[in-house]
């Protein structure tokens, strides 16, 4: 299994999507064919990688952006991941972890986020990071405002009304991970880590 960038593949725009957008339709991830585009080439400031199989065959993707902003009125960074979809028959077998690696090399950022109705992105970051903020102090969540994908978050870590319709259906899910949250269909789950340890391996080599 290798993780590739956009022109590594050697493949059209329109094949990429596609191959994308049938991705999250066997991961069962209810998104339209514009949608995929939009999250894949609607920003030149984005960081795409590629999961791609022994056959050359695209397995996942995953695609984030780095924003800046203050925490106390010093300068960090977020890298945000955007979206990362691992087709239905590799999940369950560490390929999150890889994207979330060539992802966060690209940025190297103080903290490493992403919003989410699905319990196995959230727990995927979580098990990425050093220092779980799931529970985050109020600077922190003041301070994440600044930043477009968590403008709408409330003080126990919930971004409200992110959504135009639910994206999964057990929502359960996630108040296992965070029990005394109270999450309506479109609300999703902040979760923002720091990769430290990371961080310093990345730079070590």
């Amino acid at each position: 299994m290798k993780i590739l960038n956009t022109e590594d593949l050697l493949m059209s725009t329109d094949s990429i999507v596609s191959c994308a957008f049938k991705i999250c339709k066997s991961a069962e991830f209810p998104v339209e064919y514009e949608d995929v585009y939009d999250h894949l080439y609607g920003s030149e400031k984005s960081a795409l990688r590629f999961l791609v199989n022994d056959y050359g065959t695209i397995t996942g993707f995953g695609v984030a952006q780095n924003y800046n902003f203050l925490v106390n009125e010093q300068a960090m960074t977020l890298a945000y991941l955007q979206g990362m979809v691992i087709s239905k028959d590799y999940q369950s077998k560490g390929y999150s972890r890889l994207l979330l690696e060539e992802l966060y090399k690209c940025f190297q950022s103080d903290y490493f986020g992403l919003r989410t109705q699905n319990p196995r992105m959230a727990r995927a970051l979580l098990n990425f990071g050093d220092d779980i903020t799931l529970t985050m102090p109020k600077e922190l969540i003041d301070s994440i405002r600044q930043l477009s994908p968590y403008d709408k978050v409330d003080d126990s870590g919930v971004v409200r009304g992110c959504y135009q319709n639910q994206l999964y259906p057990h929502l359960d899910e996630l108040r296992k991970i965070k029990s005394d949250i109270t999450l309506g269909q479109t609300d999703a789950l902040a979760v923002v880590v720091q990769p430290k340890k990371i961080k310093q391996l990345v730079r070590d080599h």
